[in-house]
């Protein structure tokens, strides 16, 4: 017979943090993150038959990093997302050796360009930096939108990376998607 879980597992924005943690874990990406270790720990303890207090951390982390529908990260790796084949050797290798993670957060030796499969169309303009990962582009094509400003986005670390490294004013050839709404680009790969 199963025993009775006891124990508490706080998530959401029910956590105990002081008040220099509380501007980041307030946010809904680590509140996501807080309720998937929590439920995790719940199911590990129902699987187990045992008390939340009796799970190793080491235990749920590696239940979190091998999530089959959604991993999570419980290492920041900002050069690698999860669809990466060296993301999962990274998230074990520093949870195993924390005093060799990147001051950067970028994992070293990792030829990470040319990841991704563009689907998009299309774009030539001018590129602006408007500060810390805030950048625009004067579109020169496609004739339709010439002249006009898009604000650029990427949900690709190395992509936001080569933006970081863009020089302002230069010419950026890239392939992406318009949202008209929110008159932004999404930035799927920058061309050479």
């Amino acid at each position: 017979m199963p025993k009775y879980i006891d124990g508490l597992l706080v998530a959401e924005k029910n956590i105990s943090v002081s008040h220099i943690a509380n501007g980041s874990t307030r946010l809904q990406p680590v509140v996501m993150n807080i309720g998937q270790a929590a439920g995790i720990a719940a199911a590990l303890c129902i699987q187990r038959n045992c008390q939340p207090r009796e799970l190793a951390v080491r235990e749920i982390q590696e239940a979190l990093v091998n999530d089959k529908i959604a991993p999570a990260a419980v290492i920041p790796l900002f050069n690698l997302t999860p669809s990466h084949s060296q993301w999962l050797f990274w998230q074990r290798y520093y949870l195993e050796h924390p005093e060799d993670y990147p001051y950067d957060g970028n994992c070293p030796g990792e030829d990470i360009n040319n990841l991704t499969v563009a689907t998009g169309s299309y774009f030539c303009g001018i590129f602006s930096y408007l500060g810390e990962q805030n950048y625009s582009i004067t579109l020169i094509e496609p004739s339709e939108n010439k002249n006009r400003t898009w604000q650029l986005i990427t949900i690709y670390p190395e992509i936001n990376q080569q933006l970081l490294d863009w020089q302002a004013g230069k010419l950026i050839k890239l392939v992406g998607r318009l949202n008209s709404s929110g008159n932004w680009l999404l930035v799927e790969k920058i061309l050479d």
